[in-house]
């Protein structure tokens, strides 16, 4: 008894499911910054919960019209500390070049209103959210009352690090969620990914496919050299 249909569910369904490579840019969009859309860099927590740039944010203020804020030092300076809240530091962003702020900066987030009457309470900082797309109120003192990110900030660590040993794991493309495997063997012919048991699976003995030629996983499956 053949256990699987090849002329219909076979290769189809191999083609449509290749795994990996979109699962990593997935996971690798999730660890950029809605402002540069870059890796996070000292990621800061708003208000709404969302995560950016401490430099980006920097810029996007600066850009509205509000003073150049108080940063706090570099990571590796003596002068940070990890567990603590971001203390004010004494270094100032320049003004940079903004083409990458325009779709943050877009009519409908307003401008800074400028200076108010003696009288009246100073305008609150607003900040221009680009993933909720929310004015968030940062209060008086500003980005120095944003908490450091620490957590985004190690997992980007960890990734990069991750990356860098090309040590990321190729999961097995056939395995039902959330207990997918790690895979174990390529197939350059259904240019997918299996573990051992979905390998055994799509390729019966017997049949056309157990003469697939099987090789390492892999993210970028060559087309294979046709002989004379």
């Amino acid at each position: 008894m053949n256990p699987i249909d090849i002329s219909t569910s076979g290769l189809g369904k191999v083609k449509s499911t290749r795994p990996c490579p979109s699962n990593m840019k997935s996971m690798e969009r999730e660890l950029h910054c809605p402002v540069c859309t870059e890796m996070v860099k000292q990621p800061i927590i708003l208000p709404c919960q969302h995560s950016v740039c401490l430099l980006c944010a920097a810029e996007v203020l600066i850009q509205r019209g509000y003073p150049p804020p108080d940063l706090p030092p570099e990571p590796n300076s003596p002068a940070a500390s990890p567990n603590t809240r971001s203390p004010r530091g004494a270094r100032r962003p320049p003004p940079k070049t903004t083409d990458r702020l325009d779709r943050v900066l877009r009519p409908g987030f307003g401008t800074y209103p400028g200076r108010r009457r003696k009288d009246m309470s100073p305008a609150p900082m607003l900040f221009p959210c680009p993933s909720c797309h929310k004015e968030v109120e940062l209060g008086e003192r500003g980005l120095t009352d944003c908490l450091r990110n620490l957590t985004l900030e190690r997992i980007v660590e960890r990734y990069r690090h991750t990356v860098s040993l090309g040590s990321v794991a190729i999961m097995c493309g056939f395995c039902k969620a959330p207990q997918s495997l790690e895979a174990t063997k390529g197939c350059a012919d259904c240019r997918s990914n299996f573990c051992n048991e979905c390998f055994k699976l799509y390729h019966p003995w017997g049949t056309l496919r157990s003469q697939h030629e099987h090789i390492l996983p892999t993210n970028n499956f060559r087309p294979k050299s046709l002989s004379l």
